[in-house]
């Protein structure tokens, strides 16, 4: 019998592979601070961070959620999962 349940060194390797992705979202937008994934995933509370002069694209969570939407189709299928009722942030060093 095999077993089809996923090991928990798989599991790791598939959440690091996710968070280098969600990393790569956040440098293709610099702008965002941060935003929340709710439950039906939808993007809301979207945080941006400005600067004098300039004013955020009006569709910013439009491009979040395309961006989100090819993170789910070349990720796992576990990477639903992973967005559901999450907020994920910019790391601030």
């Amino acid at each position: 019998m095999i077993d089809n349940r996923m090991t928990a060194h798989e599991r790791s390797e598939r959440v690091a592979i996710f968070r280098a992705r969600v990393a790569v979202l956040f440098e293709r937008l610099p702008m965002v601070c941060g935003f929340h994934v709710t439950e039906d995933l939808s993007v809301v509370e979207v945080s941006v961070n400005g600067w004098p002069g300039w004013a955020p694209p009006e569709d910013i969570q439009g491009v979040l959620c395309v961006l989100l939407e090819d993170l789910i189709e070349d990720c796992a299928e576990d990477t639903v999962d992973l967005l559901r009722g999450r907020t994920f942030a910019r790391a601030m060093h």
